[in-house]
C-alpha cells in the first residue's frame, strides 16, 4: 500500500492529467495529503506569465492580463479551501510604470473591476475576507485609489483571511520608506533608536503591524527563477520557501498550487528535523536531554502542538541521536 501511495504522490504531470477523471481523482488526493500537515500561514504569489501567454496564443497583452485575472480569483478560493491565512499577490510592481500606456491603463482597468467586484462580492462577507493595498499608493491614477480605498474600508473590520494587493510595489522601496519614517519619529524625540525591534520595524513598512507579515512560501509562475525585488524584509528574514512553477500565470492550476505547498511542507519537515538533531546534540555536549525534555523544546521553538513535535521525533534521523543520547 505504502509503494502504491509513494508512487502517486510523486507522480507528474503526465498523461493522467488529460483523463478528467483520474485527474480529479489524482487533485483529490494530493488535497487531502496536504491536509495532514501544517498549512503555511502567508503565501505570495509572483504572478508571473500573462503576457507571454497571451503571444503564444496570438492574442494581445491586454488579453492576457485578463486571463490572469481569473486565475486571481480562482487562487482565493483555493487559499480558503486550504485554510491559509493570508495572501499576497505581486499585481503590479515600480517599475511596471515603465510599461507602455495602453498595457498600465488595461492593468489599472483590471484593479479598478476585482476591487469594486470584490467588495459587492457576498463571498468576500461571509469568509471576512480583509482586503488592503500594500506599496507607494500615491503613485495610482486617481479613480484607481478611489476603487481601492472603498474596497479596502468595506472589510477593514474582517480578520478570517487576508488579501494584500501589491500594487505600486518595490521592495527596496519599502524598506527605505519605512526607515524614512522611523528616522522622522527619532529626529522628533517621539522614538528612541535603543528601542527599535524587528517587530517595531513591520509598524513602518506598507504591511503594519497586524496581522504577521512574515512569508511562509512564495511560489512564482512562469519558470523564471528571481524574487523581482518582492517581499525582502518580509521573505528573507523568515527563510521562506520558494516555489518556481512552470505554467504561465493564466494557466496556473490547483494543483500547481496544491504541489507548492506540498513543497513548502516537505521543506518544513527537513528543517524541523535538522533542528531536533541539532538541539540533541547540543544538549548532549551540556548535560544530555531526554525525550520529552527534546519534545517541549520543539513546542517552544517551534510554536507547534504536542502532535507535530511527535511526529518529528519518530523521524529516523532524530531517532538515531536519541539512541546516542541514551534516551
Amino acid at each position: 500500500m505504502n509503494s502504491i501511495k509513494s508512487f502517486l504522490w510523486d507522480l507528474s504531470t503526465g498523461w493522467y492529467e488529460h483523463i478528467p477523471i483520474i485527474y480529479s481523482w489524482y487533485e483529490l488526493f494530493l488535497k487531502n495529503e496536504v491536509l495532514k500537515h501544517p498549512i503555511p500561514r502567508h503565501v505570495a504569489i509572483i504572478q508571473d506569465g500573462n503576457r507571454r501567454y497571451a503571444k503564444r496564443l496570438g492574442k494581445t497583452v491586454e488579453q492576457g492580463h485578463i486571463y490572469g485575472a481569473d486565475t486571481t480569483e480562482k487562487v482565493l478560493d483555493w487559499c480558503v479551501e486550504l485554510g491559509i491565512k493570508q495572501l499576497t499577490l505581486y499585481a503590479f510592481s515600480t517599475e511596471n510604470f515603465k510599461r507602455p500606456a495602453q498595457e498600465k491603463n488595461a492593468l489599472f482597468g483590471l484593479f479598478k473591476q476585482f476591487a469594486r467586484k470584490a467588495r459587492e462580492s457576498k463571498k468576500t462577507h461571509e469568509s471576512k475576507l480583509r482586503i488592503r493595498p500594500v506599496g507607494d499608493i500615491s503613485m495610482l491614477p486617481r479613480d484607481v485609489k478611489d476603487e481601492i480605498a472603498l474596497t479596502e474600508a468595506a472589510t477593514a473590520g474582517y480578520d478570517r483571511f487576508y488579501l494584500n494587493v501589491a500594487v505600486a510595489y518595490g521592495g527596496r522601496q519599502e524598506i527605505v520608506d519605512g526607515a524614512r519614517k522611523m528616522a522622522k519619529e527619532v529626529e522628533s524625540g517621539s522614538l528612541a533608536p535603543e528601542s527599535i525591534t524587528e517587530e517595531m520595524v513591520d509598524r513602518y513598512l506598507y504591511f503594519g503591524s497586524e496581522p504577521r507579515s512574515q512569508v511562509d512560501l512564495i511560489i512564482r509562475t512562469g519558470g523564471d527563477e528571481r524574487t523581482s525585488n518582492f517581499l525582502p524584509w518580509q521573505a528573507s528574514g523568515n527563510e521562506s520557501a520558494i516555489y518556481i512553477a512552470a505554467p504561465y500565470w493564466p494557466e496556473f492550476r490547483k494543483i500547481d498550487f496544491i504541489r507548492a505547498v506540498r513543497a513548502y511542507q516537505s521543506r518544513e519537515r527537513e528543517h524541523r528535523v535538522k533542528l531536533a538533531v541539532s538541539m540533541l546534540r547540543m544538549k548532549r555536549q551540556n548535560g544530555g536531554i531526554d525525550r520529552e525534555g527534546l519534545r517541549k523544546s520543539l513546542m517552544d521553538a517551534l510554536g507547534i502542538g504536542s502532535i507535530e513535535a511527535e511526529t518529528i521525533l519518530g523521524n529516523p534521523l532524530v531517532q538515531r541521536e536519541l539512541a546516542k543520547s541514551g534516551t
